[in-house]
C-alpha cells in the first residue's frame, strides 16, 4: 500500500511540473530594422540575419517581446530595412520554474 501511495505522489508531482510549462504560437507584426550579412561565428558559417522590432501592441499571454530576428530564409527574398512583416512566433517553456528562458522561433514571415 505504501508503494502505491508513493507512485501516486510521484505521478501527481510530475503532472504539476509538466503543467507549469507553456506554449504560445501566433502571428506577430514586426518592422525590419537591420539585415546582418552572412558571417562566420565560432568557425561556423551563419546565414544573413534579419533583425526585427515589435510593430504592434504586446500580445496577451506571453512575456514582453522587444527585439527579435530570424535567418533571412524566413522572409520574402526582396525584404529590406523598413519593411513591415507578419511572422509566426512560437514560444515554448517546458518548465517555467527552472529559471531558463523560453525557447523561441520566428518564421516564416510575410509582408504585412
Amino acid at each position: 500500500m505504501k508503494a502505491l501511495k508513493a507512485v501516486v505522489v510521484v505521478a501527481v508531482s510530475g503532472s504539476l511540473l509538466v503543467g507549469c510549462g507553456s506554449d504560445w504560437t501566433g502571428d506577430v507584426r514586426f518592422k525590419v530594422t537591420r539585415i546582418a550579412p552572412a558571417r562566420e561565428s565560432m568557425g561556423e558559417a551563419k546565414k544573413p540575419f534579419v533583425v526585427l522590432e515589435l510593430d504592434q501592441e504586446q500580445p496577451d499571454g506571453i512575456p514582453e517581446i522587444t527585439t527579435e530576428g530570424a535567418d533571412s530564409d524566413q522572409f520574402p527574398a526582396d525584404i529590406k530595412v523598413g519593411d513591415v512583416v507578419v511572422c509566426t512566433l512560437h514560444r515554448s517553456d517546458d518548465n517555467g520554474l527552472d529559471g531558463v528562458e523560453a525557447k523561441q522561433t520566428v518564421g516564416p514571415c510575410r509582408r504585412a
